[in-house]
């Protein structure tokens, strides 16, 4: 299995179509991999926010699109497959104060990535 995640190219050459085992995650949904090329097969392959060619067949992949957020995953944003969020961005789903004889003494903030279409 080859890992070549936040890359679209020097991608490996399909075998008889077929492109099998390997992990191409990308930072930004609905990455293209495999441009100018048709009707792949994707066996057994990590997908995630890839958009593969038109007409290809998907068999046992991890699928989908996912906006990622930074606070999640700070070295991917350091490195700069994604954009660094702000303390406030979109994918923060709870802030915990926590009070001490009714002084703030610290919030915790809990983040999600967040499915798009």
């Amino acid at each position: 299995m080859g890992n070549y995640s936040f890359k679209t190219t020097g991608l490996p050459d399909p075998v008889n179509g077929i492109v099998e085992g390997h992990n191409f995650t990308q930072g930004i949904p609905h990455t293209k991999i495999y441009k100018g090329m048709s009707g792949l097969t994707f066996k057994n392959c990590n997908i995630l926010n890839c958009d593969v060619p038109v007409g290809s067949v998907i068999e046992y992949c991890n699928t989908g699109h996912m906006e990622i957020c930074s606070h999640l995953y700070p070295r991917w944003a350091e490195k700069g497959y994604i954009s660094s969020c702000a303390d406030d961005c979109s994918h923060r789903t709870i802030v915990d104060t926590i009070t001490v004889d009714g002084v703030a003494v610290d919030t915790n903030y809990t983040y999600e990535d967040k499915v798009v279409a």
